[in-house]
């Protein structure tokens, strides 16, 4: 956990998918022969800008890196990005990167989605068609701090075969804002539901201010920090297919300061979803008197 959630090896380059008629950006390793790569979804009413550093961290550890940015407005949908992952995963996995020195192993690709963007990715990764796009073969899927969207998410969930990771912050399994715990219950491949103590979505999202020009995103660091580190593990384990991270897929190992959830014998919740939306807090047990 301590060394993925430092920068990797590689020199990244940047592109912009402008090139190839799609919003968005493209994070690549300086150069690399059949990479793997990942398709990330953004949260609602954002873009790829917010996640620059995510980005940027997962081209260094050798993961090519495509971000689509339509859907960012009010009436976004999830099921057209979706779609557009589908599309910016055929772009790079069919398209030489850089000066052609970088390639995309179309076998060995996943897709990580944020909030909103967390339906997006498994909406991508479940074997049916997607507006009008067929299904793709994926290896991996993240889901950050997954939101609730449309009715066509959790059955469209338990068509997903690829294994998955699920991170919520620990007080928000299943919320209004929240839907972690039904979305890895009804997931059809292997899943880890992991939790990030005192999280919460927004604290993943950078912003860009004076304080860049030191290295300060403005997300909660040490989040950022957790979510570099685990989301980088799983995704060379389950799309690079590195042996070596084997840990970050398994629900029996501990990853730092993350919690796991059992989905088949949740915990019980503190509070029901529309009250923890109102802000009550949980009721303190008060010891007997003897």
């Amino acid at each position: 956990m301590t060394e993925l959630a430092r920068r990797g090896p590689h020199r990244v380059l940047r592109g912009d998918l402008g090139i190839v008629g799609m919003r968005g950006q493209v994070f690549a390793p300086e150069s690399g022969r059949g990479l793997p790569a990942i398709a990330v979804g953004h949260t609602w009413l954002a873009d790829s800008k917010r996640y620059r550093d995510l980005l940027y961290h997962f081209a260094s550890w050798g993961i090519v890196a495509v971000a689509p940015d339509g859907n960012s407005g009010v009436l976004a949908s999830d099921v057209g990005l979706a779609a557009e992952l589908r599309s910016a995963l055929a772009i790079v996995s069919h398209v030489p990167l850089g000066l052609g020195a970088v390639t995309v192993d179309a076998d060995r690709v996943g897709v990580v989605g944020h909030g909103f963007g967390a339906a997006a990715a498994v909406l991508a990764a479940s074997d049916q068609l997607i507006a009008g796009q067929p299904a793709v073969p994926v290896s991996g899927v993240a889901a950050l701090f997954p939101a609730p969207t449309t009715s066509v998410l959790l059955p469209a969930a338990g068509l997903v075969t690829a294994p998955g990771l699920v991170v919520a912050g620990a007080g928000e399994l299943h919320t209004v804002e929240s839907n972690a715990l039904p979305l890895a219950q009804a997931y059809g491949g292997d899943v880890v539901l992991r939790t990030v103590p005192r999280a919460h979505a927004r604290d993943l999202l950078e912003r860009r201010t004076v304080k860049a020009f030191i290295g300060m995103n403005g997300s909660d660091r040490a989040v950022h920090g957790l979510i570099r580190a685990v989301c980088t593990g799983f995704l060379l384990h389950t799309v690079a297919g590195d042996p070596v991270y084997q840990a970050f897929s398994d629900p029996e190992s501990t990853l730092g300061k993350l919690g796991v959830v059992d989905v088949v014998d949740p915990p019980a919740q503190a509070v029901d979803p529309v009250s923890h939306l109102l802000g009550v807090k949980p009721r303190k047990r008060r010891g007997r008197k003897r």
